[in-house]
């Protein structure tokens, strides 16, 4: 039976090996955290076209991002439903420039409200439509319980709420309900409202007709088109105004932009990049400190003829065997700050499976580059000049 040396190498000190662990499960705590960022800024702004149903979304040509306020001609959709492949078309509305909201003795507030026409079947969440028959009512709006604690809203409380006085662009709102979104980096909170009850409190967009100038346009297909061909179709009615896209693919040109085109996307990378610098600089020190310790042995087994090979493999072994005791731990605390800082601000902080073995992934590499490094002088030295 073969002795496990790289483990009992490992653990021959425990102390120091539950540092190390600390250490290495500090930096993928920190690479969580880079990522969770990252990730939150990338899937938020695209949290309401998730709980959406449709297939394709339409846009104005010049909105380069959903938080942008470039709106098209409704007169567009209606040109749209037309088409042969096209079942249904609704205008939605969305307006965060501004629109404030303030509960009665507390400053005002920017709110994102959003309005489409309450016809069931447009939310994924029946949360939604379940309110459909109270929004119909003049000034009424449902809030996301997700929104910032610095509007005041008693979001825990639906009686308290239905009671609290609270004016949107200094008209009364009846806030009738709640529904979970999410927060992101553009919008602390949201509103959702009807197209009519919109109309009423942003009179001045469109140039006094506020329902000509729909921010997104949703259009579902019937079952077995193309989504691309329709929305290709759809785009040439006039490229020059709108584009037309699945609505995966504009998930993705959103994601894309985040990631790609602002700084912020950049930023949260470079935090990951540390993380892994940092977590390389604490491992090379305890397996370098490890090797040393056991150079005058390590000096015998190469005497007695052990090739390089051999002690690659267990430095290999004892580096993951690092990494994933300070990763298993490393996991369990991420999740608790993941779910601790959603509640806490809304963002979607998202621990997926994917997400998880990517940070294994850099954790174990993070510890095998550190070993190899730590590794260099016992490869390179004459046996008798180490005892």
């Amino acid at each position: 039976m073969r002795t496990p040396l790289a483990w009992k190498n490992l653990t021959a000190d425990w102390r120091r090996l539950m540092l190390g662990a600390a250490g290495v499960g500090f930096a993928a705590v920190l690479m969580f955290m880079q990522n969770g960022f990252r990730f939150a800024l990338l899937d938020s702004p695209v949290q309401f076209l998730h709980v959406l149903q449709t297939d394709l979304i339409a846009l104005s040509a010049a909105r380069y991002s959903l938080p942008s306020e470039q709106t098209f001609d409704r007169s567009l959709l209606e040109r749209a439903a037309s088409d042969p492949d096209v079942v249904q078309i609704t205008p939605m509305y969305i307006e965060r420039f501004s629109s404030q909201i303030r509960v009665a003795g507390e400053s005002r507030r920017a709110i994102r409200v959003i309005a489409v026409p309450l016809r069931h079947g447009l939310f994924k969440d029946p949360e939604v439509e379940q309110f459909f028959d109270l929004l119909r009512g003049p000034g009424t709006a449902i809030v996301d319980r997700s929104s910032r604690s610095e509007y005041k809203l008693a979001l825990d409380d639906p009686e308290q709420l239905r009671q609290q006085s609270v004016e949107l662009l200094n008209q009364r709102v009846r806030l009738v309900g709640t529904f979970h979104l999410g927060t992101d980096f553009a919008n602390d909170g949201t509103l959702i409202m009807s197209q009519e009850n919109f109309a009423n409190y942003f009179p001045f967009r469109g140039n006094g007709q506020p329902l000509a100038q729909p921010d997104l346009g949703l259009i579902q297909i019937r079952q077995g088109a193309d989504p691309q061909a329709v929305a290709q179709r759809l785009t040439e009615l006039h490229a020059t105004a709108w584009d037309v896209m699945p609505t995966e693919a504009i998930i993705e040109r959103e994601i894309n932009f985040w990631s790609r085109q602002t700084p912020v996307g950049k930023i949260f990378t470079v935090g990951a990049l540390m993380g892994f610098a940092v977590g390389v600089i604490i491992c090379y020190q305890i397996l370098f400190t490890s090797i040393h310790d056991s150079m005058p042995e390590f000096a015998t087994l190469k005497a007695m003829g052990y090739p390089n090979r051999f002690f690659l493999g267990l430095v290999v072994r004892q580096s993951i065997y690092l990494s994933l005791i300070g990763f298993i731990p490393a996991v369990f605390i991420s999740w608790g700050l993941f779910l601790g800082l959603q509640a806490a601000v809304g963002l979607p902080m998202l621990l997926t499976p994917w997400r998880i073995l990517i940070v294994l992934v850099l954790t174990v590499t993070m510890c095998l580059v550190s070993g190899l490094l730590a590794l260099r002088k016992l490869l390179h030295a004459d046996p008798a000049s180490l005892f």
